[in-house]
């Protein structure tokens, strides 16, 4: 039997997000719990496993991590939003690079109220050159 080798990827990417010795595994001092992967997505040439730390609830505010494969190059801009793939009604958040994992980025994201019935969490990365490319996984 084959096996599709996605479901390794995701976890060894999500791996790279655990906390490191400061107990955070963030660069910016707090901690959000822990993430739960929800999927993967190919992007700009680079798979993109994401992961949310929180309860998606309308006008709530998750925290959610990505893993690009391969890390280099990195992109210009990832920007993250949840709700319609137009983003109308959502707030994109800029996904920040985590200093201590290549690859790693991760953001805080508004999550929409009223949340529209065909919402996802969307990723949209700008590569070092070319046009930004997006896509999108389901909602924990």
């Amino acid at each position: 039997m084959t096996r599709h080798p996605l479901p390794i990827a995701l976890l060894v990417a999500l791996a790279a997000l655990a906390p490191a010795a400061d107990g955070h595994g963030h660069d910016h001092g707090h901690d959000h719990g822990s993430a739960t992967a929800v999927g993967a997505i190919a992007l700009a040439g680079a798979t993109v496993a994401v992961a949310v730390a929180g309860t998606v609830k309308p006008g709530a505010e998750v925290h959610v991590e990505l893993a690009l494969t391969p890390a280099q190059p990195a992109p210009k801009a990832v920007r993250i939003w949840i709700g319609s793939e137009s983003g109308r009604g959502s707030a994109r958040a800029r996904a920040g690079a985590l200093k201590r994992t290549p690859g790693a980025y991760a953001a805080h994201v508004e999550v929409p109220s009223p949340l529209p019935a065909d919402s996802r969490i969307w990723v949209s990365v700008e590569p070092a050159s070319g046009e930004a490319v997006k896509g999108s996984v389901a909602l924990p």
